[in-house]
């Protein structure tokens, strides 16, 4: 879905470690971001850590973006770090470097 005309996307850049300890506000920066826009780009370019619970969160703010008729989109590169943690624990196919692949990459995340 394109962004509305005149509407910008929200860009939600993510950083440090994003373990179960920010859960909580990560979903409310996420669930913020989509009531703001109907178009919500994620950067996850810079985080060091992704655990089950914020990946949990990530899931959950995309199909909250597709139940409302919204976009969520990761952007950017994805730490080659995270993405073979998430390859061996089996959420992700292959290794992909752009978040566009990541995305495309995880397991039931369409």
């Amino acid at each position: 879905m394109p962004a509305i005309k005149g509407e910008s996307p929200r860009i939600v850049n993510l950083s440090g470690s994003l373990i179960v300890d920010r859960s909580e506000g990560l979903k409310a920066e996420l669930s913020a971001a989509l009531s703001e826009s109907s178009q919500v780009l994620v950067s996850l370019s810079l985080i060091e850590d992704l655990d089950l619970a914020c990946l949990q969160v990530l899931y959950a703010a995309r199909r909250q973006a597709v139940a409302e008729g919204k976009d969520f989109h990761f952007v950017g590169t994805v730490p080659s770090r995270i993405v073979r943690r998430l390859a061996a624990s089996g959420f992700l196919q292959g290794n992909p470097e752009r978040a566009e692949d990541f995305e495309a990459g995880l397991t039931d995340f369409s």
